[in-house]
């Protein structure tokens, strides 16, 4: 029993120091890091295969990449962690600075897509054993050689290193883009709105506010409608929102004159200790026409 079950430890080793051994372990581990982080966000159990999955995995799949040629084992290691640290800020530094936005599920989806195609790409495009370097290891056994980085490593160690820091800095000091928005329904909640009405009849329109700020601000609202000749009086609404609150204002008005109307609603936004300014310069508008 005992042998064989050395046996068979002897054999999955072997299998992992193949090249189709590590290949087929990157995308086990990152499949199974992602189920992990996805079912047991913030566990002991996430922490525990998350932090080889960050700072080694993406790495390692780069040396197999790049760098497999005439590198020690050692070498190959202190690379993989250098170039897993570059990969994720460099990968949090794309998601930041797109619209597809950095947050959890963004970064999993990258971190997988990235290892997946790392491996892909070696496979199919450069294979890490397009050379063999099997007889110089065990020649370099034998001689019982010390490890040494050499200065390609050191090379790509720094570079690394300050790309890191770079990239985490840009991440850090980034002006992210304002979330707030605000926008125009019908009485019921529609944005298909009707432009035609009688003379005399009243049209309620609800603006959903949001404050995507990064703090409290006030929120005033300015509603009013104009055609050539005739004006509506303009109707101003108020309201201190914290950051992420929402806010309706349903804004109504009796439609007594025949014409075409535009209706316009211009949102200024107020932070405590500076002055109110315009939100777009491009209000949300309507044309209505009034049938008399």
């Amino acid at each position: 029993m005992v042998a064989d079950s050395s046996e068979r430890i002897d054999r999955i080793v072997r299998f992992l120091e193949s090249h189709d051994g590590q290949r087929v372990a990157i995308c086990a581990y990152s499949v199974l890091a992602t189920l992990v982080l996805l079912a047991y966000p913030g566990t002991a159990a996430a922490l525990a295969i998350g932090i080889p999955y960050l700072f080694f995995v993406p790495g390692f799949a780069v040396v197999r990449l790049v760098f497999w040629r005439n590198t020690s084992i050692e070498a190959k290691f202190v690379l993989s962690m250098g170039l897993s640290i570059l990969v994720v800020i460099l990968l949090g530094l794309f998601l930041v600075l797109t619209p597809i936005g950095l947050n959890s599920d963004t970064t999993r989806a990258s971190m997988i897509a990235f290892s997946l195609g790392a491996v892909a790409l070696e496979v199919f495009v450069w294979p890490a054993n397009r050379w063999d370097q099997e007889a110089e290891a065990e020649e370099r056994e034998e001689k019982g050689e010390p490890f040494k980085v050499d200065k390609v490593v050191a090379a790509m160690l720094g570079t690394a290193l300050v790309v890191s820091a770079i990239s985490l800095g840009l991440i850090i000091t980034a002006e992210y883009p304002s979330r707030t928005y605000y926008a125009m329904t019908d009485e019921w909640g529609s944005a298909n709105i009707n432009t035609t009405y009688d003379v005399g009849s009243n049209l309620t329109l609800v603006i959903e506010m949001h404050n995507g700020e990064d703090g409290v601000r006030v929120f005033s609202l300015n509603a009013f409608g104009a055609n050539n000749s005739t004006v509506f009086a303009g109707q101003w609404f108020n309201n201190t929102l914290e950051s992420g609150d929402t806010w309706n204002v349903s804004v109504t008005f009796q439609l007594d004159t025949p014409g075409v109307f535009r209706l316009v609603f211009m949102l200024y936004i107020q932070q405590e200790g500076y002055a109110p300014y315009l939100y777009s310069e491009n209000p949300v508008q309507l044309w209505v026409e009034v049938i008399g």
